[in-house]
């Protein structure tokens, strides 16, 4: 009956496609980051190794860009890559944030984002898999082969077994059908590796997530009266998961731990640097003390004794505490950002579409945490960029070709698959709850005619 339906053509068919579609424009897309990325790696470095500036400190005015790497898997799953960004601007006194390109103003794109084929699988393969099973059971029911197969001495449990069992693997089958279609050219087309066990980790959630609704839906179906009752009940439930309970979600949580402006916190840095960071530290004491101790260091009695450049000192001194100021208010907004997560967090116990998004934006490499990485690993290459730079002021004093060419080029690492995982235990166990939930409710509905 399943192979002779056209149910299941109607429903591997357009996932197919979409998949196609989003694979084909994340592909010229990731083409095209990579292209334009490598372009202005070159033309910085360039730029830098043959930077005529005599002064180092001018050197550091001038400074250069660094570029986010793009993940393999980030065209599969996009995560907060478009919103957090992948430039930062390096240079002297001022600490850059990540520049981000301007969203679009389509509703759609807000509400959903782009076409990826992990929001294919997140959003609209569950709407295939409860297209395909909501009339599986209540189907028997209006076509009086239940009542023959009841007469036949089959249990309704055993009836409901044998179609979950195949529901399971067609289900499954289109999964890997589609992934293993899209996914090895995707991984070819990469530059940067992926390790194996995040791909394995990725089919495995994606195959547990379909699973969860496909024994959902059949469930609802052998407890529903009729085909009718049974696809409301089902689109109800996918209208929750996937559409109301993330909005609402992330509304409680900047609710409850609203975000300072980006105004409002420059004022407040730049008031520590000027005043110190506990408020009692002005900065004309602070360069006061420093002259004092370096002119003791030195044992002298003026600053045009001393065999340093005692201005490029100060300026390191202060790039120092400026760094010290920044990542005291920097770790505040982490915490802010990462309490607004865990209401996220918590209500995946309940919808398993926070969970799968949150794994898969993980496993792919482009979720905050991946963020908040590269954030941190390309601020410390810049205080050393612009350390190095005022050392060779203060010792030097100026600065040649060579000295810009041997300047080490930024070489980011990402996190290993371990650590990032660890901050996902409770959207694993989100998955690994509805999967024995869901069995346990197909269960129930076969014990009763109707449940509801």
């Amino acid at each position: 009956m399943a192979l002779r339906s056209q149910t299941l053509a109607a429903t591997l068919f357009p996932l197919l496609v979409l998949l196609g579609i989003a694979f084909t424009a994340g592909c010229i897309q990731q083409s095209r980051l990579h292209l334009e990325r490598d372009s202005a790696n070159a033309h910085f470095r360039m730029q830098w190794e043959q930077l005529k500036a005599g002064d180092p400190h001018s050197a550091a005015h001038f400074g250069t860009y660094l570029f986010k790497p793009l993940a393999t898997l980030s065209s599969f799953d996009k995560g907060v890559d478009d919103i957090s960004g992948y430039t930062m601007r390096v240079e002297a006194h001022i600490q850059h944030s990540m520049a981000t390109p301007p969203l679009r103003p389509a509703d759609a794109y807000l509400r959903f984002g782009n076409l990826t084929m992990a929001s294919v699988l997140q959003l609209f393969f569950p709407l295939f898999i409860l297209f395909y099973c909501y009339n599986s059971y209540t189907q028997e029911q209006a076509s009086g082969t239940l009542r023959l197969l009841l007469l036949q001495g089959v249990g309704k449990a055993a009836i409901l077994l044998g179609k979950a069992v195949l529901h399971l693997a067609l289900v499954n089958g289109m999964l890997l059908c589609g992934l293993l279609l899209y996914l090895p050219p995707l991984l070819l087309s990469g530059s940067t590796p992926v390790s194996i066990a995040r791909i394995l980790l990725l089919v495995i959630c994606y195959a547990c997530y379909g699973s969860i609704f496909l024994l959902l839906g059949m469930a609802v179906s052998a407890g529903a009266r009729n085909g009718r009752q049974s696809l409301i009940i089902l689109a109800g439930i996918w209208l929750l998961w996937n559409v109301i309970a993330p909005r609402l979600t992330a509304a409680i949580g900047e609710r409850l731990h609203p975000l300072p402006s980006q105004h409002a916190l420059q004022e407040k840095i730049e008031k520590a640097i000027r005043m110190g960071i506990h408020g009692d530290d002005p900065r004309e004491e602070r360069m006061e003390k420093l002259r004092e101790r370096v002119l003791k260091q030195y044992q002298v009695s003026d600053e045009r004794q001393l065999p340093v450049n005692f201005d490029a000192i100060r300026m390191q001194a202060n790039e120092d505490y400026a760094q010290l100021v920044y990542d005291k208010y920097a770790a505040a907004t982490d915490s802010i950002i990462r309490l607004q997560h865990s209401i996220t967090r918590y209500v995946a116990l309940a919808d398993p579409y926070l969970a799968i998004r949150s794994i898969s934006m993980t496993l792919c490499g482009t979720d905050y945490a991946h963020h908040w990485h590269f954030d941190t690993s390309a601020r410390r290459y810049r205080n050393d960029f612009i350390r190095r730079l005022n050392m060779q002021l203060a010792s030097k004093g100026k600065a040649d070709e060579n000295f810009y060419m041997a300047t080490p080029q930024f070489d980011y690492h990402p996190p290993d698959t371990f650590t990032v995982l660890r901050g996902q235990v409770w959207q694993l166990l989100s998955l690994l709850l509805w999967l024995p939930l869901s069995f346990l409710l197909l269960k129930i509905a076969a014990g009763y005619e109707t449940f509801l």
